[in-house]
């Protein structure tokens, strides 16, 4: 396990758990499927570039993007960590 890719999964993971969804309904929403989801969170398996696009380009998402990439919030400009959100 690529711990970078364990990293970016953990925090899938975050942002999932804040916005109250399962993992089912979070897959749902990013078009892909739960099993794929599972092993992205859990680190079993690369987070594909597609993925990540669909997840900055979501409306409700991708206020968190500079975070989950970058591991930076810039909150002038809109981009907060889950544990800013609320």
């Amino acid at each position: 396990m690529n711990p970078d890719t364990s990293l970016v999964g953990k925090k899938i993971r975050q942002i999932r758990e804040v916005m109250g969804l399962s993992r089912p309904k979070f897959a749902e929403l990013l078009q892909v499927p739960p099993t794929t989801l599972k092993n992205y969170e859990l680190g079993y398996r690369e987070v594909g570039g597609a993925f990540l696009v669909a997840l900055a380009q979501h409306p409700e998402l991708h206020k968190y993007t500079l975070w989950l990439l970058a591991g930076q919030t810039i909150e002038s400009a809109g981009q907060i960590a889950p544990e800013q959100d609320g």
